[in-house]
């Protein structure tokens, strides 16, 4: 049964609830650390699995990869922690060499070591190496992930369910470990990965923070097609937002240069796109509806990659969360998904 209701928020019933994943390299910690404590809000004697109470999860980078785990695979926050913490040290692993001879960047990590921590994450999971992105599942959470098209510089979304938008190409062959490399896929982090005939560069280079995208998905998903009056706002009950600390930056590019210049231009549209969002959809923010969490302070100086920064991470994360501001809107935003006993969208 739900619990109780705890402080007076109008209800909205069994509407939807969506969970948006910045990017941030392993500052996706700080994220994961967020959700739990939101997660052990909602229950603390048994905190659910994030794909029991979000209908649909979408990710960008290292939220991309966090999205799959919580979402097409179903695992509890603990799981996806210990899973986050074990493919860190085997994801960034130096090569030697970073400049071609032309002078353009390749990438400095090792592809092949994320691929197969990932593949090996499958199999603990109990799933074939190559298992689809589209595929069963135990969960009827919709996931998908954020990546970028190398020729074009557009956002390509692969996701775990059909879309009319999109068809079915890319989704009758994408794996879970390629979409989790397309979305990883930083230019001087890792090598580009081709799915099919194109290839795919790291998510954050426009959606670093993926909540337009996520609405977009919501509304082509769960919108009801030939109803004029229907709107995603009205049927909200709780939209999450959780970002990786300030600043959020990734870099993308084939030069230094380029390089330089993208990790200023991402650093501020991440906040940017947040502070829009929430422009454009006050109701939601008002009535506790849409949630935004992001360490403010004590993540600048750790670096996407930086590992040997872990305690930092969840120390300046736990700081956050105590703050009294955050503390009273984690209060409201478990209440809302509180308000969700038990799923009400089927897959």
């Amino acid at each position: 049964m739900a619990r109780p209701r705890e402080i007076g928020l109008e209800p909205f019933g069994q509407g939807l609830c969506l969970l948006s994943l910045d990017g941030g390299g392993i500052r996706g910690l700080s994220s994961l650390h967020i959700l739990k404590q939101l997660m052990e809000s909602v229950n603390p004697d048994n905190p659910p699995k994030p794909c029991d109470y979000f209908d649909m999860i979408g990710g960008t980078s290292t939220g991309g990869l966090i999205a799959l785990m919580l979402g097409r695979l179903s695992m509890t926050v603990d799981e996806a922690i210990d899973e986050y913490n074990r493919l860190s040290p085997k994801t960034f692993t130096k090569l030697r060499h970073r400049l071609s001879w032309k002078g353009h960047i390749q990438g400095r990590y090792d592809h092949e070591a994320i691929e197969d921590g990932i593949r090996d994450l499958l199999e603990r999971r109990g799933l074939d190496r190559d298992a689809l992105l589209h595929g069963p599942s135990t969960s009827s959470c919709k996931t998908f992930v954020c990546a970028t098209s190398k020729q074009s510089a557009d956002t390509v979304v692969l996701s775990s369910y059909f879309s009319r938008r999109r068809g079915s190409d890319l989704q009758a062959i994408t794996t879970i470990w390629a979409a989790a490399r397309a979305t990883s896929a930083a230019s001087s982090f890792f090598n580009p990965i081709k799915i099919r005939d194109e290839s795919f560069v790291d998510g954050a280079t426009p959606a670093n923070n993926p909540i337009n995208e996520l609405w977009t998905e919501a509304y082509d998903t769960f919108g009801v097609r030939n109803n004029d009056n229907w709107r995603l706002e009205d049927n909200i009950l709780c939209l999450v937002s959780i970002g990786t600390g300030m600043p959020s930056v990734k870099p993308f590019g084939d030069n230094l240069k380029s390089v330089g210049q993208a990790l200023l231009a991402i650093a501020i549209d991440t906040e940017k796109c947040a502070e829009n969002f929430q422009r454009h959809h006050l109701p939601l923010a008002k009535q506790h509806r849409y949630c935004r969490f992001n360490v403010l302070r004590g993540l600048e100086d750790v670096g996407l990659e930086d590992a040997s920064k872990i305690d930092r991470i969840i120390g300046a994360t736990r700081r956050y969360i105590q703050t009294q501001n955050v503390f009273e809107q984690f209060e409201a935003c478990s209440e809302r998904l509180r308000e969700r006993d038990s799923r009400s969208i089927s897959a």
